[in-house]
C-alpha cells in the first residue's frame, strides 16, 4: 500500500484513472449548474461508461486467467457493496425531499422513478417517457442521474456471462482468451451497438440518449483498451505522452464545441469515448515528469475522483428541488448548489460508501454482499412506493363525487342560441380580428392573412366560418359557475390519467404506419372520420359516446403532434416533420380511396414551413387547404374544430392541487389556442369546409378561463382538457357538430341516406 493525496491506495493504483473521473464528474456538475461555455458538459457520462468498461474487464479477465473462471457471487457482491449503499441512500433521502418539497402532482412519477432507479431499469422507463407525447407536462426527474448507473449496471450484469462464455469456447478450441475475447466483444457488442446508436440518434434521439442498446459500445471501447493493455506496455513513451495529454483535451474540447442540439450518443459521442481511451492508454506509458500524472497526482482532483460517485448522486436532486421550490436557477444559484452538494456527498462516502465496501470479516464474504445489496434495493424500492402510495391516499382523502356535473352544470335554456348566434364564442373569436396572433402567425386567436376588417374572406367564407362556430347550441350560463365546489373530479393529482380511451388503445401512429381505431356505433349510417393531432384526440371520449348515441361510425386516424397538412410542420427533428407529412398523405389516399361522409380535424400547431424553410402560418394553412380539396373532389367535406385554449406556462391540474381553496389563482387569459388561426386560414380556402368552435364552454369566463366547471377539472396536460370534461360537453359539441353537418348538406341520424360517398 502507498499514500497519494493523504489517501491509502493499493499497489498497481493509477491515478491518472481517478484524474479522469474527477474531470467527468466536475464536467457534468458544471453543465448542470448552468454554466454557458460547457454546452456539451454532459459527455461527461460517456467518460465513466468507458472508464466503467475499461476497470471491469480489467478486474473480471485478471480473474479468468487466473483461475480459469469467474467467481460471479463475488462479483457481484463487489459491484453490490461498492454501489448500492451509496445509491440507495440517495433514493431514500430524494423521496423525502419530494415529499416535503415538491409539488404533490410530482409525488406519483417521482414514487415510480424511485422504484425503477432502485431496480436499475429506470433508463427505460425514461426513454419511454421522452417519446410519450401525453408526458409532455413532465419536467426533469429528481432521480433522473440514474439512468447511466442503469445502463452500468445492466452491463455488469451481461459482460461476465458474454467472457464466461469466450473463456469456455477458448478452453475448447484452444485460443488464447484474450484475442477471442475481444474479438466476440468488437463483433457482439460495440459494433452493433455503435450502429444502433447511429440510427436510432437520428431516428429518435431523446430515447436513444437513455437505453442501453445505444450506450453499450462505449463500455465495450473501455473493455477493448484493457483487453489490449499487453500492447500498450510497448507504445513509445512520446506517443503515449500525447495520448496522455491530448485524450482529456479532447474530451474538453468536445463539451465546449457540442450542445445540447448535437445529435447524441451518434458520431459526435466518438469525441470523448476515443478521448478517454486514449488517455487510459497514453497513461500507461506516459512520461513521469512531461505527461500529465502529475496533473492528476493533485490532491484536489484525486479527492474529487474519489467522490465522483457520491457528486453525481447528490448534485441532481439538489438542483431539482431548488428548481422547483424557486425557478429556473441562474448560474451562480445553480453553482451553489452543486457546493453544496458536496456535504451530503462527503457524507455519505465517509459514513456509508467506504464503511460498506471496505467491510472485514463476515461483511466481507460474498453472502453479506449480496445481502446488503439486496436490502439497499428494498430500502429504494419501498420509499418510492411509499410516494406513490401516499398519492393514493390523498386522492381517497379528497374523493370527489361522482355525479360531478361538469359543462351540464352551465346549461341554461338548450334551446336558446340554435338560430346560429355566436355568443360568447363568437365574442372570443372577434378579439383576434384585426391580426396576427401572439406568434406573429395566427397563434392565440388570429384570424389569419387573407382577412378583412371583420376576419372575413374576399368571398365571405371567413364570415361564413365565424358565424358557424356556435351554431347549433348556445353559450354556456356563466350562472352556473362554481369556483368554490365541493370536490373535483377527477382529482388533480390524478390528471395526466384522465384521458380518452384513444390512448390505451395504441392508436398512435408513431412510426411509419397509419393507425386507424374505431369508436362510435359500428353499424351507424353516419360515416365520421377524425383526423389529426391531440387536440381532435382529446374530444374522442366525446364522440365515441355520440357515436353510440346518434347513430354515427367514427374512424380515428391520430398521430400525436402532428397537424394534417401538406406543408413540413415545425419539429426540432426533420426526421419528425417528414414522417408526419408522409402520415399526413396517406391518410388523405385512404380516405379519397374510402371516402367517409365528412372529415373532423383540429391542431395545435400554428406554422409551418413555406418553400423557403421559413415558419409561416399561412403556409401550414395552405398543408392543411390542399389536403381538405383532395378529399372534397372526392365528395368529402371537412369541419375544422377549434383548437382550446393555451394556459401558457401555467400547469392548470398542478396549480389546482396547490390551490384547492383558492382555484382563481389557476385561472388565466381566455384565447382561441395556437392552432385555431391557421384552421381558420384553412376554412376560408376551402369552400367544402366549415369550422366549429368549443372555446366559449371549454374557457367559461368573460376573460379568464376557470379550471374547474361544475366540479369537474378542466384542464390535464398542457393545453388538453380531460376525458371527463370534454365528456360533459358531448350533448352541446354533438349539436353544433349536427349543424355543421347540415350545413355541408351531410345529414346524421339512423335513417339518413349519407351523403359524399
Amino acid at each position: 500500500m502507498s499514500r497519494l493525496g493523504g489517501r491509502t491506495v493499493p499497489p498497481g493504483y493509477r491515478a491518472d484513472i481517478q484524474g479522469l473521473r474527477a474531470l467527468a464528474v466536475l464536467l457534468v456538475l458544471l453543465y448542470h449548474a448552468g454554466v454557458p461555455w460547457l454546452p456539451g458538459g454532459f459527455a461527461g457520462v460517456d467518460v465513466f461508461f468507458v472508464i466503467s468498461g475499461y476497470v471491469i474487464t480489467g478486474l473480471l479477465v485478471s480473474e479468468v486467467l487466473r483461475t480459469g473462471t469467474v467467481d460471479l457471487g463475488r462479483f457481484w457482491s463487489r459491484r453490490a457493496r461498492r454501489l448500492l449503499p451509496a445509491s440507495a441512500l440517495v433514493l431514500v433521502a430524494t423521496a423525502l425531499l419530494t415529499l416535503t418539497l415538491l409539488p404533490q402532482v410530482r409525488w406519483r412519477e417521482t414514487g415510480w422513478d424511485i422504484v425503477t432507479s432502485g431496480l436499475y431499469v429506470v433508463n427505460w422507463r425514461l426513454a419511454d417517457r421522452s417519446v410519450d407525447y401525453l408526458a409532455e407536462d413532465s419536467v426533469d426527474s429528481p432521480v433522473q442521474q440514474y439512468w447511466s448507473l442503469a445502463v452500468e449496471e445492466q452491463f455488469y450484469v451481461l459482460w461476465p456471462l458474454l467472457l464466461l462464455l469466450a473463456a469456455w469456447v477458448a478452453r475448447r478450441r484452444g485460443v488464447r482468451l484474450v484475442p477471442l475475447t475481444a474479438g466476440l466483444l468488437a463483433a457482439v457488442v460495440v459494433l452493433p451497438s455503435f450502429a444502433w446508436a447511429v440510427h436510432l440518434t437520428s431516428a429518435s434521439p431523446p430515447e436513444a440518449y437513455f437505453v442501453t442498446s445505444t450506450r453499450l459500445w462505449q463500455l465495450g471501447v473501455g473493455a477493448l483498451v484493457a483487453l489490449g493493455s499487453a500492447w500498450w506496455s510497448r507504445v513509445p513513451v512520446p506517443l503515449a505522452t500525447a495520448l496522455a495529454w491530448g485524450g482529456p483535451a479532447l474530451v474538453v474540447a468536445g463539451a465546449v464545441l457540442t450542445g445540447p442540439q448535437t445529435p447524441w450518443p451518434g458520431w459526435a459521442a466518438l469525441v470523448p469515448t476515443l478521448g478517454t481511451a486514449a488517455a487510459i492508454v497514453g497513461g500507461v506509458r506516459a512520461s513521469e515528469t512531461s505527461g500529465p500524472v502529475r496533473v492528476h497526482r493533485l490532491a484536489p482532483l484525486q479527492w474529487t475522483g474519489a467522490l465522483s460517485y457520491s457528486l453525481y448522486l447528490w448534485h441532481w436532486p439538489l438542483l431539482v428541488v431548488a428548481e422547483a421550490r424557486w425557478g429556473e436557477p441562474s448560474v451562480w444559484v445553480g453553482l451553489g448548489v452543486v457546493l453544496l452538494s458536496a456535504l451530503p456527498a462527503t457524507a455519505g462516502y465517509l459514513l456509508v460508501e467506504q464503511p460498506v465496501r471496505h467491510a472485514r470479516g463476515r461483511g466481507a464474504r460474498p453472502a453479506a454482499g449480496l445481502a446488503v445489496g439486496a436490502l439497499c434495493t428494498v430500502l429504494a424500492t419501498a420509499s418510492g412506493w411509499q410516494l406513490v402510495r401516499e398519492v393514493d391516499r390523498q386522492v381517497r382523502a379528497n374523493e370527489a363525487a361522482a355525479d360531478a356535473d361538469g359543462a351540464a352544470a352551465l346549461e341554461g335554456d338548450r334551446s336558446a342560441g340554435t338560430d346560429g348566434a355566436a355568443g360568447d364564442g363568437a365574442d372570443q373569436d372577434d378579439e383576434g380580428a384585426d391580426g396576427e396572433g401572439a406568434d406573429g402567425e395566427g397563434g392565440n386567436g388570429a384570424r389569419g392573412e387573407g382577412a378583412g376588417e371583420d376576419g372575413a374572406g374576399a368571398d365571405g367564407s371567413g364570415e361564413r366560418a365565424l358565424a358557424s362556430g356556435t351554431e347549433g347550441a348556445p353559450p354556456p350560463d356563466l350562472e352556473g359557475l362554481d369556483l368554490d365546489p365541493a370536490s373535483i373530479t377527477p382529482d388533480p393529482l390524478e390528471a395526466t390519467r384522465d384521458l380518452p380511451a384513444l390512448y390505451r388503445q395504441d392508436c398512435d401512429a408513431t412510426g411509419e404506419e397509419v393507425l386507424r381505431c374505431a369508436f362510435g356505433d359500428p353499424e351507424g349510417d353516419l360515416h365520421v372520420a377524425v383526423v389529426g393531432d391531440s387536440k381532435i384526440a382529446q374530444w374522442t371520449g366525446a364522440l365515441d359516446e355520440l357515436g353510440e348515441q346518434r347513430g354515427w361510425r367514427v374512424d380515428v386516424y391520430y398521430r400525436s403532434a402532428c397537424p394534417w397538412s401538406a406543408a413540413l410542420a415545425e419539429f426540432e427533428d426533420e426526421a419528425q416533420a417528414q414522417a408526419c407529412r408522409s402520415w399526413g398523405a396517406e391518410v388523405t389516399r385512404r380516405l379519397v380511396a374510402e371516402p367517409p361522409d365528412v372529415v373532423l380535424t383540429s391542431s395545435v400547431k400554428s406554422q409551418g414551413l413555406d418553400a423557403d424553410g421559413e415558419p409561416s402560418g399561412a403556409a401550414l394553412a395552405e398543408g392543411m387547404a390542399q389536403h381538405w380539396r383532395e378529399v372534397g373532389a372526392a365528395g368529402v367535406p371537412v369541419v375544422a374544430v377549434a383548437d382550446t385554449p393555451q394556459p401558457g406556462d401555467l400547469q392548470v391540474y398542478a396549480c389546482v392541487a396547490d390551490h384547492r381553496d383558492d382555484l382563481d389563482r389557476c385561472s388565466f387569459d381566455s384565447n382561441d389556442g395556437s392552432g385555431t388561426g391557421p384552421l381558420l386560414r384553412a376554412v376560408e380556402a376551402v369552400p367544402g369546409s366549415t369550422f366549429v368552435t368549443m372555446n366559449d364552454w371549454v374557457c367559461p369566463g368573460e376573460d379568464r378561463c376557470p379550471p374547474v366547471v361544475g366540479g369537474v377539472l378542466v384542464y390535464r396536460q398542457g393545453s388538453h382538457i380531460t376525458d371527463t370534461y370534454a365528456r360533459s360537453l358531448a350533448d352541446v359539441l354533438g349539436d353544433r357538430l349536427e349543424a355543421a353537418f347540415d350545413r355541408l348538406g351531410v345529414t346524421a341520424g339512423a335513417d339518413a341516406a349519407p351523403t359524399g360517398r
